[in-house]
């Protein structure tokens, strides 16, 4: 089967979970026997030839085209489109009207001639009343609510709110065009059912299904407790972490001192906030090799104060057999007291990390998170869900 993947900016380097999710899923549909070939941008930052030098090691071909430089000349000529489609205003998803990438996106279709097409993000929605005159089946894999995220990663401010409102109208599009949504959360699931989506679906994070370790944990004074962040110039990690600094860490140090390190990995770190680092509070920044890292922890801290989608640092701590205290898990079935610990207030935080001293506690939810996790996120239950998936829209 012929699959043409429509994908954003080339994912590679794998820098962040978003990279290492899209690109952990074209191996694996690679690896399944199917016949692909991508469609991607590339930024600025990116090395056009390393990018085809490694796809071409994993036996994926791949057609670059370079990311919109003048963004004002793509709304200048496009300005009739907007007109009819306002929520063509996002630039996000204007940019695939750019003529170089419509050019692309014909040849690879009348060359290619696909049995699917898979698009990476709803951010590709204004092609699919182009693509849908083809008669080519379409599954678009979503990775986030776009909107909400909008607005959270931007402190609910009137200006991320106009901002969201034609994401809103690009998700209904996608909810109510493609043939199939494919949800990164079941909560998310819920939400493309709201908007109008009659078939849908749930793929997690691609890139979980290489994080899985199984590990004990002995008895210690002082637990290495990790709380995960790429970069905090992202809003959902600043949001975390302030949370951390200003309302976790005086509790903890009030109830339980001595017998709590924290870790802050990450990029970013702000200046103002070094005044919160002591010997109970570690900057670690960027982890070259983050299993290995891992491996010396304890027990992780994810607090989900605000952003969408399925954030790896909430997830990767319950593959690598790592406790794990949370707010939510997306609506993925981790059960409170048994295989994570959900907190909402600072006092739960430090009530999950007392009661985590205790090796026996601290091992069982460790063992049961990882059991939990591999019964919904292993390499073949991935497999089968893209199978599914893609089988469903096939034989319709």
């Amino acid at each position: 089967m012929r699959i043409l993947v429509l994908t954003p900016w080339a994912p590679y380097p794998l820098t962040g979970a978003c990279q290492q999710d899209r690109f952990s899923g074209l191996k694996q549909m690679r690896s399944m026997g199917y016949d692909i070939h991508v469609l991607a941008r590339t930024l600025p930052f990116q090395s056009k030839e390393q990018i085809e030098r490694i796809f071409a090691t994993e036996g994926i071909p791949i057609t670059l085209i370079p990311h919109t430089a003048s963004p004002w000349k793509l709304i200048a000529g496009n300005i009739p489109a907007i007109l009819r489609h306002p929520a063509l205003l996002d630039g996000a998803a204007l940019e695939y009207l750019d003529a170089q990438y419509l050019s692309a996106l014909r040849f690879l279709i009348l060359s290619q001639r696909p049995d699917l097409i898979w698009m990476e993000y709803c951010t590709h929605w204004p092609l699919l009343r182009i693509l849908k005159s083809e008669g080519i089946p379409i599954i678009v894999k979503s990775s986030l609510n776009e909107p909400q995220h909008c607005i959270d990663e931007h402190g609910g401010s009137l200006m991320a709110r106009l901002k969201a409102l034609p994401k809103k109208t690009g998700e209904r599009i996608v909810a109510r065009n493609a043939d199939l949504v494919l949800a990164i959360t079941p909560d998310e699931e819920r939400w493309y059912r709201s908007l109008g989506a009659t078939h849908t679906g749930v793929l997690p994070l691609r890139g979980l299904s290489q994080c899985f370790e199984r590990r004990s944990h002995s008895a210690k004074d002082r637990l290495d407790v990790v709380f995960l962040s790429a970069s905090y110039n992202v809003g959902h990690n600043r949001d975390a972490l302030l949370f951390l600094l200003k309302e976790i860490l005086p509790e903890v140090r009030r109830r339980l001192p001595g017998h709590i390190r924290f870790h802050l990995t990450g990029g970013k770190f702000r200046e103002e906030w070094k005044r919160y680092l002591s010997d109970d509070l570690r900057l670690v920044g960027y982890v070259p090799d983050l299993s290995g890292f891992l491996r010396t922890m304890d027990a992780a801290v994810c607090p989900w104060i605000s952003g969408q989608g399925m954030q790896q640092k909430v997830f990767e701590p319950l593959c690598r057999s790592l406790p794990l205290l949370t707010t939510k898990t997306a609506g993925y079935p981790f059960v409170d007291g048994k295989e994570v610990l959900l907190c909402a207030t600072p006092q739960q935080y430090a009530d999950g990390l007392e009661k985590l001293l205790d090796p026996a506690l601290r091992n069982a939810v460790a063992a049961a998170a990882y059991e939990k996790a591999w019964s919904l996120f292993n390499e073949e239950i991935m497999k089968r869900t893209v199978k599914e998936a893609i089988e469903s829209v096939i034989n319709t």
